[in-house]
């Protein structure tokens, strides 16, 4: 049963992560035709050392909630720019956002099971 309740912190987590890449999308969009804009991404911070206030003892207090996804936002100089020195390509920005939704939806019925299966267990009907 703690398997379950963890399994959802870690899904709520991605969640949060994919809504602020599903901002800095929308922001990028709403800044395509702003001269020398350059588009904002947010990534997964893959490196322990790169996590914020990383803890060396496990009895020290962390920051970050276990069993969540670290994450930055940073600007990125590279790809296209125009002449205006704006590198946000719209079609690019559109299919990054439509990844962002299928991600969160596929999450969302993934949690849907989760419930259903502890909907399940509460009623007595798991078995």
């Amino acid at each position: 049963m703690d398997f379950l309740f963890k399994s959802i912190d870690f899904e709520k987590s991605y969640l949060d992560f994919l809504k602020v890449k599903n901002h800095t999308i929308l922001s990028n969009l709403a800044n395509a035709e702003t001269p020398f804009y350059k588009r904002l991404k947010a990534e997964l911070i893959k490196n322990e050392d790169e996590i914020p206030l990383k803890t060396t003892n496990p009895k020290h207090i962390s920051n970050i909630p276990q069993n969540s996804f670290a994450y930055k936002i940073v600007q990125d100089k590279s790809g296209l720019v125009g002449a205006d020195g704006n590198n946000v390509s719209v079609e690019k920005e559109m299919v990054e956002l439509e990844k962002v939704a299928l991600k969160y939806e596929a999450i969302l019925k993934f949690m849907q099971g989760n419930f259903q299966s502890l909907d399940l267990v509460i009623k007595g009907l798991g078995g």
